[in-house]
C-alpha cells in the first residue's frame, strides 16, 4: 500500500510515537538567520579560544554590526536588539565599544548587563522581565564568559557543565525574540589550533549546536572565525578579521595621554594574505637586526628599525609579537630565561 492509499492522520494518531515523513516534516522551520550562512535564532553556541586571540573584540564587532544590519565580511546580517552578558572586566569593554562607536561608528549599540554572577533561572526569568521592560526583541546574546557565569563548583567536572549548558544556557535562547546565544569560552589545557575544545568536556559539547574557534597567527595583527568538532547547519568559509588599536580621542590619562583600546574588523581573504605577508616582513626586519646587534633588547630593536607610536615611544610591543612568532616557527630561541634571544640554525638557513 501507498503512502497516499493509507487512511487519514487522525488525532489519535498524533499522540503516537512512531510518525510518517509526510506528517513529522510538516514541523521543520527553515533557518533563521542572524549572520547569515553562520548564526541562527535560537541555537547556542560557544566560541572557544586562548586568550589575546579576539573573542571580545570580535564579538563586540559582531554585536556592533548586528544591531544596524550591517553585513559581516560577505555574510549579511538581520537587524535586531543585542545583549552582551560582561562577566569579565566591564571596564575594558567601556573602553572596547567607545573605540567601535569612534572608528566604525554604528547606527546603533548593544545593550550590556555587567556583573559577574552565578547564573540561574531565577536570573534568567529576571532579565527577560527587565528585557520585556524595554521592548527588546533580541537577535543575540553574547555571554562573556562561561566561566564568569558557571553557577557550580568545578567547570571542568563533566556533569556539572552539561547541566549548566542544557539546564542554564539554553534557556537564553528562550529570551524575547528567541535569540541566538554566543558564550565565550576558555579552551582545555594545552589547547592548540586543531583542539580548541571548551572546557567542560563531551558534556559541554553535547549541549551546543556549535563551537566557534578563533584562531591569531599574528597577536594583535589579525585572527580567523570558523568551527571545530560541532556545528548544527552548513559549513561556511573562515571569516577574517583584522584587529586594530584606536586612541580615545575624548579621553585623556592622568598624564594627559589618549588610552588605547583594540577592535576586530572583518576583512577579506585579500586583505588577510596581504596583513599576513607585511607581518612576515615585519619579522624579518626583526631576525635580521637580531643577528646583527645580538646584545640590542626588544626596545633597541624597535629605535633601530624607527617603529614609534603617536607619543614617539619605541613600539615594544612590536618587536615582542615578531619574536613571539619567529620563536614559534623555531627560528630564534631564548637560551637563558631572562636573556637575549638569538638564532637558530634554521633561523640563519631562512635569512641566507
Amino acid at each position: 500500500m501507498s503512502n497516499s492509499d493509507k487512511p487519514p492522520y487522525s488525532q489519535a494518531h498524533s499522540l503516537a510515537r512512531i510518525r510518517e515523513g509526510r506528517y513529522f516534516t510538516e514541523e521543520y522551520e527553515a533557518p533563521d538567520w542572524i549572520i547569515e550562512g553562520v548564526l541562527q535564532r535560537g541555537r547556542l553556541y560557544a566560541c572557544t579560544s586562548l586568550t589575546a586571540h579576539g573573542k571580545t573584540a570580535v564579538w563586540l564587532y559582531n554585536a556592533c554590526m548586528i544591531a544596524c544590519g550591517t553585513p559581516v565580511g560577505a555574510h549579511r546580517t538581520k537587524k535586531a536588539d543585542v545583549l552582551i552578558m560582561q562577566g569579565e572586566n566591564p571596564d575594558d569593554l567601556k573602553g572596547r565599544i567607545l573605540a567601535m562607536e569612534q572608528a566604525v561608528a554604528p547606527d546603533y549599540l548593544p545593550y550590556i548587563m555587567p556583573g559577574h554572577i552565578p547564573l540561574s533561572a531565577e536570573h534568567i526569568l529576571r532579565l527577560r522581565g527587565d528585557c520585556q521592560e524595554l521592548s527588546l526583541s533580541l537577535g543575540l546574546v553574547i555571554v562573556d564568559t562561561a566561566a564568569s557565569f558557571f553557577p557550580f563548583e568545578e567547570e571542568n567536572n563533566n556533569v556539572q557543565a552539561g547541566e549548566y549548558a542544557r539546564d542554564i544556557l539554553r534557556k537564553l535562547t528562550q529570551l524575547p525574540g528567541d535569540p541566538a546565544v554566543v558564550v565565550l569560552c576558555h579552551p582545555t589545557k594545552a589547547a592548540a589550533r586543531d583542539n580548541l575544545m571548551p572546557r567542560g568536556g563531551g558534556a559541554f559539547l553535547n549541549e551546543l549546536d556549535g563551537n566557534f574557534t578563533l584562531w591569531s597567527e599574528v597577536l594583535g595583527q589579525t585572527t580567523v572565525l570558523h568551527w571545530q568538532d560541532k556545528i548544527r547547519g552548513p559549513d561556511f568559509e573562515p571569516i577574517n578579521y583584522r584587529l586594530r588599536p584606536v586612541a580615545l580621542e575624548r579621553y585623556t590619562d592622568n598624564f594627559g595621554n589618549p588610552p588605547f583600546s583594540v577592535i576586530a574588523e572583518a576583512i577579506s581573504d585579500d586583505a588577510a594574505a596581504s596583513q599576513n605577508a607585511s607581518m612576515l616582513i615585519t619579522e624579518n626586519q626583526v631576525l635580521r637586526t637580531i643577528r646583527d646587534h645580538p646584545t640590542f633588547s626588544f626596545t633597541d630593536i624597535a629605535e633601530a628599525l624607527g617603529w614609534k607610536n603617536a607619543l614617539h615611544q619605541p613600539l615594544r610591543s612590536k618587536v615582542q609579537r615578531a619574536v613571539k612568532g619567529l620563536e614559534r616557527d623555531k627560528l630564534v630561541h631564548q637560551p637563558r630565561q631572562r636573556g637575549r634571544y638569538v638564532l637558530t640554525e634554521k633561523g640563519i638557513k631562512n635569512l641566507n
